[in-house]
């Protein structure tokens, strides 16, 4: 630990020394002594710090920080902030006014501890809790940008979003959830098995063009600061700047994903039901698209292995003889032959020279000779013993008389090898040589693809693009998993000096983070295949000091309005400080003895008389309210807003699962936003304006904006206008005319804001819908309704 120290605080001074003048150099960040920072340090069991009177064990922590200042907690909530907090947080929908006033009603001691384990109980709660950790998880349905019209679409990413809604619903123990989510090909027992899923945490990244460096980085970056709280990625290139990570801890992690990769046809999850009628009609199409690329792809290899393609090739070698690499790619193009197989040819050739006796020794000789006609003339007098039979008989015949009668021997030969080499019994002669795996065009489908030219690559993507899209639109595509295989070549991995896959350094062995090591110093290995369960191990073990935290952390934030420690996802000296450090890890400590349920945490949180307080008395002392003097008031995110719209107009569809509906294809989905389709490379205005998380990046926490796009929104937008017309429409067929504006607005009221209106209200409303009420009146006060502050703040 302590060279590690060393390179990091060394490296931290010459970063230091870099810095633009003018840019700001944080204060509070603790270079003393790096092993001593606090997350560092192994998660304390701090007793509740209980005073004169009983307190729940969260608010005794709060209580003692609040004391020490003179200060004190806001009243409590009146009862109807509290259930439209509650299922905000727990559902991210509202409560129907029939709710609020059943629990309003309910003067038993436990209604509010009953309402919050029937919440914990819907399934909604993991619709909800589940988009909490697609964030993490940079979720989305596409790829990010590829070049040359490749495949965009994660025609399966739809089922790592239901598996994690469908675990956050059964309460899966944290630290199993992680362990899926690294290696559930190592912890299942069926090729078929739904936690496969779970690998889509790693695999429904970005691609970044297929450069497979920058996906294992981003893969490094999701697990460390996603489950961690530690900005390993920042060591990509050097020691890390600030934390106590060398560059061979990131080169540790990398050597462990690089091992691994998805297979190129992913496992089933379950079983399909071959004999429906959705699941013929898309197996018989999906039979028709896989053909077209088959025979796109067989075409150019039977020319490629056709006398014809095989005299392109020797004859472009012999005209290129002399070129450099450049300017042969410049003629093979010229002559729309592949560049790649023209190479592949090319290197061939050039090998044979090493070995004393060749099939192609007639030919490499006359690539040697300064005068090549000359020596097809000396053949003449003399030929060489060692040429291969074929070669001499034609050219005894008088059949060879210049270099591409050479050339056209040599094609003739070897097409009529390859076509005989699967039929015959027995391998001989130059049936042997096209049999070879390094002959140029002894290739099945799937190897000749990787020869293609731009024009014949676009064009295989495009008709793959297009599979893809059956596979991710069609209603009887059976659902895969995105998983990984391990690669059976074990190695481990070489630095990249200075972050060039170029320039290898030493080999590093596989294991886990130096500055997380347990206290006795040992530091293991990993052995187990690439290493993915070894890691998610040494990620939950109990000595790992981050993992629970962090979790906790986040759990707090979603439910409080800010973390416990405002940097979520940079737990290390850059990051910011808890303001409850004791409650922090009293919090993490029970998490884990609590068996790592979610819900239980949840649960232990929603009862606390801190978050049950007030939001509305913020003390002018606390102005940022990091004592917790005050609740933290909430607005409504992008999908608590799409859902808590169509919820109230009736028209939320409850379906669960399955692979999202096409962008902008008609009629509109009315599932919940969790179940739309994310485009990582075109993200919708929709989900910008209201700060949806970024796709294409782990993302810590969402931003919190005020734009005027939202207010453009709300005013203009088809879907507002649209859920305003069908309540008003719902109005008008509960009241039929003559339709009484009494009663239409507390319809609306009740429908929208879960209340009767207030008398105040009640009167302005009744004048602005007389004296005639009408469609476009009701349509008006739907919309007020539907973007006033109450419908968009939570308390």
């Amino acid at each position: 630990m302590d060279c590690v120290v060393r390179k990091s605080k060394l490296s931290g001074v010459i970063a230091l020394l870099l810095l633009p003048l003018g840019m700001p150099v944080f204060s509070d960040v603790d270079t003393a002594d790096e092993s001593l920072h606090w997350s560092f340090q192994p998660i304390g069991q701090p007793e509740p710090q209980v005073g004169s009177q009983k307190l729940h064990p969260i608010d005794s922590f709060i209580q003692a920080r609040l004391d020490a200042k003179k200060l004190n907690h806001s009243p409590p909530a009146n009862r109807k902030t509290l259930i439209r907090r509650l299922y905000h947080d727990l559902l991210g929908l509202k409560p129907t006014f029939n709710q609020v006033n059943n629990f309003l009603n309910d003067k038993r001691p436990e209604a509010y501890s009953y309402l919050v384990d029937e919440l914990l109980a819907s399934t909604h709660f993991g619709e909800r809790w589940g988009r909490h950790w697609l964030d993490v998880a940079r979720y989305a349905d596409t790829k990010g940008y590829l070049p040359g019209k490749k495949n965009r679409l994660h025609p399966f990413a739809y089922t790592y979003r239901d598996w994690v809604i469908r675990v956050m619903n059964q309460d899966m123990p944290y630290d199993q959830f992680i362990r899926n989510q690294l290696a559930a090909d190592f912890l299942v027992d069926k090729s078929n098995h739904p936690d496969l899923a779970a690998l889509g945490f790693l695999t429904v990244g970005p691609r970044f063009l297929d450069r497979r460096q920058l996906i294992i980085d981003d893969r490094i970056d999701v697990v460390t600061r996603g489950l961690m709280g530690f900005t390993v990625a920042c060591a990509r290139c050097h020691d890390h700047f600030h934390d106590p990570i060398p560059q061979e801890d990131y080169y540790s992690l990398y050597g462990i994903f690089n091992l691994s990769s998805q297979p190129e046809v992913l496992p089933l999850i379950g079983q399909p039901d071959i004999n429906s009628t959705e699941y013929l009609e898309f197996s018989e199409k999906l039979t028709r698209l896989e053909s077209v690329v088959e025979e796109h792809v067989q075409k150019k290899l039977i020319y490629a292995q056709s006398e014809d393609g095989i005299l392109a090739y020797l004859q472009v070698f012999w005209d290129g003889l002399r070129l450099s690499q450049n300017d042969f790619e410049v003629m093979v193009a010229k002559r729309k032959l592949f560049p790649k197989l023209a190479h592949r040819w090319r290197n061939y050739i050039e090998g044979k020279k090493k070995l004393e006796k060749s099939f192609l020794s007639p030919l490499l000789l006359l690539t040697s000779s300064k005068d090549p006609a000359k020596l097809l003339n000396d053949w003449n007098k003399k030929l060489n013993p060692s040429f291969p039979s074929f070669f001499t008989m034609s050219f005894k015949k008088g059949n060879i008389k210049t270099v591409e009668g050479v050339l056209h021997l040599y094609a003739n030969v070897m097409s009529q090898a390859i076509q005989q080499k699967d039929n015959s019994k027995t391998k001989k002669g130059i049936i042997v040589a096209v049999s070879a795996r390094e002959f140029p065009v002894n290739l099945n489908t799937k190897e000749f693809r990787k020869y293609f030219d731009t024009k014949a690559g676009d064009k295989n993507n495009q008709l793959r693009a297009e599979v893809a899209k059956h596979e991710a639109e069609h209603p009887g595509s059976p659902p895969r998993a995105m998983s990984l295989v391990d690669s059976p070549n074990i190695r481990d991995p070489q630095i990249f000096l200075r972050g060039d896959f170029g320039n290898r350094g030493e080999r590093v062995p596989r294991r886990f983070l130096v500055a997380l090591t347990p206290s006795d110093g040992t530091r293991k290995n990993y052995s187990q295949g690439s290493g993915r369960l070894e890691l998610a191990e040494s990620i939950v073990s109990p000595d790992n000091p981050l993992t629970a935290r962090v979790m906790v952390n986040r759990v707090w934030r979603h439910l409080v309005g800010r973390g416990l420690a405002r940097t979520p996802s940079d737990f290390g000296l850059m990051g910011e400080k808890p303001t409850h450090p004791l409650l922090l890890d009293y919090l993490a400590n029970s998490f884990m003895k609590n068996g790592w349920s979610l819900k239980n945490l949840i649960r232990q949180i929603v009862h606390s008389r801190t978050y049950r307080q007030s939001s509305h008395n913020l003390n002018p002392a606390d102005p940022e309210n990091r004592l917790l003097t005050s609740m933290n008031p909430k607005r409504l995110g992008y999908e608590a807003m799409h859902d808590g719209m169509l919820q109230v107009s009736g028209e939320l569809d409850p379906r669960m699962g399955g692979a999202p509906k096409p962008p902008g294809k008609k009629p509109l989905s009315t599932r919940r936003a969790v179940y739309g389709f994310i485009d990582r490379q075109n993200i919708a205005p929709i989900l910008n304006t209201f700060d949806f998380a970024n796709p294409n990046i782990h993302s810590p926490q969402r931003l919190e904006t005020t734009v005027p796009q939202q207010a453009l929104f709300a005013l203009n937008d088809p879907f507002v206008l649209a859920r305003a017309n069908r309540l008003a429409e719902s109005a008008g067929k509960q009241y039929p005319a003559p339709v009484q504006a009494e009663k239409v607005a507390q319809f609306l009221y009740r429908k929208i804001l879960s209340r009767n209106p207030q008398p105040e209200e009640l009167e302005t409303v009744v004048s602005f819908l007389t004296p005639q009420v009408t469609v476009p009146k009701m349509e008006d006060l739907a919309q007020t309704l539907l973007v006033s502050n109450e419908f968009f703040f939570v308390d």
